[in-house]
């Protein structure tokens, strides 16, 4: 169900986004100006390890590709005509099991056409395969089997991490991403994972055993952290890591909006600044080195939230 009607959800967006911090500045914005394309060119042939763009578009979005789904084709759609330099797929990419089948037969159709330019995560789903085996051999040339991994884009010192293995405290993952933050501290922090630290959905709890790179996050430039699992968009307000209102925290944007089917959220939220349950889409996102700016695009082309933060 909706939490707003569509008129409604839009004028709280622009409320929020006028009142309540929706930079990370404290002043509101517009975002970067932009709008969806409906021209459609094809994706860059490759993403290096580096992207060498000042303000490279990158485009996120989890729970993505089952069979014969028309979702899936549509966010596909909408991400080839925004041109972006980087795509996130943010877990449990090819469902049920993310077998090498479900990925082929699934996501290869949709979401690989973007395969070159594709820095993903695991979700729980893909592991319903031996250990993720699908996942690993589908995207090998682009994880070369990390199960979690940095990369740069533009100035921004990028996460993909991997909390379907361990990743709390005292953890081999946690260890690799203080030490990584520590060897590049100018560069602001993005974090993606497939489960999420906040979110309000009748379907999935937070996962409290990411406080602990919450923590680390915030304590080394992090500004942004990405995830899915519950098959909606929230945005939430700059946190800590237990979930209170801090002005260096890090700012969540959970969008299982990928493909599969939605998951109804729950009315009322804690620092929750903006939600939709009824439509498919996908999160852009332009990194610049100054300032970052987000929109949550649908496949209908409706902007329902935007905002842009200072680096």
């Amino acid at each position: 169900m909706p939490l707003l009607g569509l008129s409604a959800r839009l004028g709280v967006v622009a409320l929020v986004a006028a009142v309540s911090g929706c930079a990370l500045s404290g002043r509101a914005d517009d975002g970067d100006g932009s709008t969806p394309s409906s021209t459609v060119d094809p994706a860059p042939s490759v993403l290096a390890d580096e992207i060498g763009s000042a303000a490279p578009i990158v485009v996120a979005a989890g729970d993505i590709a089952r069979t014969g789904n028309d979702a899936a084709r549509a966010t596909a759609s909408l991400i080839q005509s925004m041109r972006p330099d980087a795509v996130l797929a943010l877990g449990d990419n090819a469902y049920e099991d993310g077998s090498l089948g479900e990925y082929r037969n699934n996501y290869d159709p949709t979401w690989g056409r973007f395969k070159s330019i594709t820095r993903p995560v695991p979700g729980n789903h893909d592991y319903g395969t031996g250990n993720a085996a699908g996942y690993y051999r589908y995207f090998a040339s682009q994880i070369h089997g990390d199960e979690y991994y940095a990369w740069n884009a533009g100035r921004w010192r990028m996460y993909a991490l991997n909390c379907e293995v361990d990743c709390g405290s005292g953890s081999e993952q946690l260890a690799w991403l203080q030490a990584d933050l520590t060897t590049h501290p100018r560069r602001p922090a993005l974090a993606y994972v497939h489960e999420p630290r906040f979110t309000c959905s009748t379907r999935h709890p937070p996962e409290t055993e990411l406080s602990a790179v919450w923590s680390a996050l915030q304590g080394g430039r992090g500004r942004i952290m990405l995830a899915a699992h519950n098959h909606a968009y929230e945005r939430f307000a700059k946190l800590d890591a237990q979930g209170r209102r801090d002005p260096d925290g890090l700012r969540l944007f959970v969008v299982g909006t990928g493909g599969a089917g939605l998951y109804p959220l729950k009315e009322s939220c804690p620092n929750r600044q903006a939600a939709q349950d009824d439509e498919h889409g996908v999160l852009k996102l332009r990194l610049g080195t100054k300032r970052f700016s987000w929109k949550f695009i649908t496949i209908n082309d409706r902007v329902l939230d935007k905002g842009r933060g200072q680096v």
